[in-house]
């Protein structure tokens, strides 16, 4: 065998190699990312006592015991479901249309300050958001609005980040689409609503997942305005669910089946908008 046969062979062994190295390491990364998720899964089907005395192992007494409670623990969690429901679903279908309008506005139209008034927005992107907290406070116990769901709802609409991320997008999209449209009659709602909206599906979609995941796991702003466990959502409720009896001794199992079913509604709308989400991450990745 010669020199010249023996390079091939020889790099294509360091090739197989690095290639299941490659695979290890990523397989070892996905078993860290799953273990916490796996963790609570199994943990929401055991006792509060099981639990402490085993809390990495498989459950040794089965039970749905955890989830009964739910239903019960202070009228039912499920109320804190709904409501994280309403405020994060209200809050996504709000932001992804005011987010569409405001991109097409500063991408296509031309308007005096445009440039200046999307540079101050962008602007706002390096404010700390705990900044905002003690004014919004104010305003809304001036209008009597503490203990609400709005209060929870409008302050999470406006995205700015959104913005850019529609805005980008937007530009890419050829004028001359639009001007066809306008040329056979199209009014500007009709070119945004079948024209632009289908176009930036993807974008859209991306935004609606990133924005949904933000609003649904938040926790300091409806911890501060919503004191009232019945407009609580979900997220705030399980940190602080604690024995009745005691009161001070969290109750790990609810706590645990209360974060298995908090999961649900991220997974639904991943799965939702996941080609759309997909697609938007491969943008700009083919070039034409």
């Amino acid at each position: 065998m010669t020199a010249g046969t023996t390079r091939p062979t020889a790099a294509k062994h360091a090739s197989a190699r690095a290639s299941v190295l490659t695979h290890l390491a990523l397989v070892a990364m996905g078993v860290v990312s799953l273990y916490p998720y796996v963790m609570m899964l199994v943990n929401s089907f055991k006792s509060d006592h099981e639990i402490l005395s085993n809390p990495a192992g498989l459950p040794q007494n089965f039970t749905f015991s955890s989830y009964a409670s739910l239903a019960t623990y202070h009228g039912g969690v499920w109320i804190n479901f709904v409501n994280g429901l309403l405020i994060a679903g209200l809050s996504t279908l709000a932001a992804v249309l005011i987010t569409a309008m405001a991109g097409y506005a500063f991408s296509k139209h031309r308007f005096f300050g445009r440039e200046v008034i999307f540079s101050l927005l962008m602007l706002t992107l390096m404010v700390p958001p705990q900044i905002t907290i003690p004014p919004l406070y104010l305003l809304f116990a001036k209008v009597g609005w503490l203990d609400t769901l709005q209060a929870q709802i409008l302050p999470t609409i406006p995205s700015v980040f959104g913005l850019f991320m529609v805005r980008q997008y937007m530009q890419s999209v050829p004028d001359e689409l639009i001007e066809a449209a306008r040329i056979d009659g199209a009014g500007p709602w009709r070119i945004f609503f079948m024209v632009i909206v289908p176009i930036s599906a993807p974008i859209l979609g991306a935004f609606a997942i990133l924005h949904f995941l933000g609003v649904w796991n938040a926790y300091l702003w409806p911890l501060i305005v919503a004191t009232n466990p019945a407009v609580q959502p979900i997220m705030v409720t399980l940190p602080n669910m604690t024995d009745p009896n005691i009161g001070f001794l969290p109750i790990w199992g609810t706590i645990m089946a209360g974060c298995t079913l908090a999961t649900i509604p991220i997974l639904i709308v991943f799965l939702i908008f996941q080609d759309r989400f997909m697609a938007s991450a491969t943008i700009g990745a083919v070039k034409n």
